[in-house]
């Protein structure tokens, strides 16, 4: 598990890069990063009264029926009710880093979690974190974007970097990366133009005929 001196060096050497770029010293506590809600939020409709039960397969994931997106600059989160949110910043984890989104005691102790049973983060991942965010108290909860931070990044190393062919995003099946908003699943997305942009230090150093280091 990485500390904050850990935290700290992983970000100033860009191994560990959050975009958009801020400062992020105030969010940084002893072994995590408090992680702000963003303006994206993705919420069940009340399902027709001939579904009575589904099968998860990915057509659920496209029924226009089923799913309701929003952008606001607030949710009210009620008692017993689900909702997928998202980070603030997209999160790119290098090679050797994985993670878990985990939820802030100040928002459990009034019966907010989230995650259900996916707080995992892969190595290569790239893109905002969803938040399977469920409300088990008494009371309905205002979810401002920017200003609450109801989630924590922890951040483990991995006991051997993995290959780039390994990383998260390398196969056809990981659906999640470059996500941009909270959506329950669906087919690869494209790689953002920012994202193709993006320097790799890595290569760079390769191409610049500097000796490439090992992590």
């Amino acid at each position: 598990m990485l500390s904050r001196p850990d935290i700290e060096k992983a970000l100033k050497s860009k191994k560990l890069l959050f975009f958009p770029e801020t400062d992020l010293s105030s969010r940084i506590k002893q072994v995590s990063i408090d992680m702000p809600i963003g303006r994206n939020f993705t919420e069940f409709l009340p399902p027709p009264g001939y579904i009575h039960s589904v099968k998860i397969t990915e057509d659920i994931w496209n029924a226009p029926g089923i799913w309701r997106q929003l952008e606001q600059s607030e949710y009210l989160l009620e008692p017993r009710k689900f909702v997928l949110a998202q980070t603030q910043e997209r999160v790119k984890l290098p090679n050797n880093l994985s993670g878990l989104i985990e939820g802030r005691s100040s928002f459990a102790r009034l019966g907010i979690s989230v995650h259900i049973t996916a707080p995992k983060i892969d190595p290569g991942f790239n893109g905002t974190i969803t938040l399977e965010m469920y409300n088990h108290g008494e009371l309905s909860i205002v979810l401002r974007a920017g200003i609450d931070a109801p989630a924590q990044l922890i951040l483990f190393k991995v006991s051997s970097p993995l290959k780039d062919e390994h990383l998260y995003g390398a196969d056809a099946g990981d659906v999640f990366q470059y996500q941009t908003t909270p959506t329950p699943s669906g087919p690869p997305r494209p790689r953002p133009a920012a994202v193709a942009a993006a320097p790799d230090p890595r290569r760079a150093a390769v191409a610049a005929g500097r000796p490439r280091r090992r992590n």
